[in-house]
């Protein structure tokens, strides 16, 4: 029996970069663009495999939203509170980041998303 995909999942698949690579313009401007291709490439990879349901593609997205998570906490607070003043771009961006990585967590651990998983 095929059960279908939910639409969070969906919507998962596709967002699910934002808040990993969620970061203040200009550091992400000073960023050379070659090395965003790889997160991206990685994004896209676990897109697809969530959008086709593989077993190991919702404990993937888990890891990588949990550790966002983390590493935005552990990163925040030495930023927050510099020698000189607040970088609010980073603070306001790490918030968001950590509170969509935290929806997106909130979303994938409903039943009926397992479910589909497991199928």
């Amino acid at each position: 029996m095929k059960t279908s995909r939910p639409t969070v999942v969906t919507l998962v698949a596709i967002l699910q970069f934002v808040p990993a690579l969620l970061l203040p313009p200009q550091l992400l401007l000073s960023v050379n663009p070659i090395l965003l291709l790889f997160p991206l490439a990685f994004f896209a990879f676990l897109g697809w495999a969530m959008l086709t349901l593989k077993k190991w593609a919702l404990t993937a997205c888990i890891f990588v939203q949990g550790f966002n998570v983390i590493a935005r906490f552990l990163i925040l607070f030495p930023h927050a509170f510099g020698e000189h003043s607040v970088d609010w771009p980073f603070v306001v961006t790490s918030l968001i980041a950590i509170l969509l990585s935290s929806v997106i967590l909130y979303v994938i651990d409903k039943p009926n998303v397992h479910v589909a998983f497991r199928a």
